[in-house]
């Protein structure tokens, strides 16, 4: 039996299916949020309420629950983008590194370190080009040349569409 079928039937302990190792898993906090509770319009009920939790470096965090329970509120408010719309808030802490994501932060910073990949993938108002070449511009590690070389390798992959090549 496999060690995950042998894990499905409570056989072998989850800790067991990760070789120590070729893996660390760290108990360093990355991520801190406390207290957190979000408003979409001013004077509106909360859409997220008190939420509290760890996100632990170099570990998966899943969220799950229904359509419409808060997962992606919770998800756009880590690197603030609802600072784009007016009346939109948050009220809490969330710590990155131990550092407030609220107080004296550049959100152009923040939010290079905390990306997000959407279900659906919308692409920017400009062309599939400049679209597949914005992320490596504004990394600013990468010639010319090698954004063009990258580029052309993804587009001659096959996929089911071009929002999927450049998302």
């Amino acid at each position: 039996m496999s060690t995950l079928a042998a894990n499905l039937n409570n056989e072998t302990p989850m800790a067991n299916l990760v070789d120590e190792t070729q893996a660390v898993v760290s108990n360093k906090l990355r991520m801190s949020i406390d207290n957190l509770s979000f408003y979409y319009a001013k004077g509106a009920k909360p859409s997220l309420k008190q939420v509290s939790m760890p996100i632990y470096k170099n570990r998966v965090t899943a969220l799950i629950g229904p359509s419409g329970c808060g997962k992606s509120t919770l998800l756009r408010t880590l690197n603030r983008i609802y600072d784009l719309y007016d009346n939109q808030y948050a009220e809490g802490e969330i710590l990155l590194d131990g550092e407030s994501i609220f107080k004296n932060t550049d959100v152009n910073e923040l939010r290079s370190k905390i990306g997000m990949v959407f279900q659906k993938p919308t692409p920017f108002p400009m062309s599939i080009y400049e679209n597949m070449a914005f992320g490596l511009k504004i990394q600013g590690e990468l010639s010319k040349a090698e954004i063009e070389k990258r580029i052309d390798l993804r587009l001659s992959v096959p996929t089911c569409g071009k929002k999927l090549k450049i998302s």
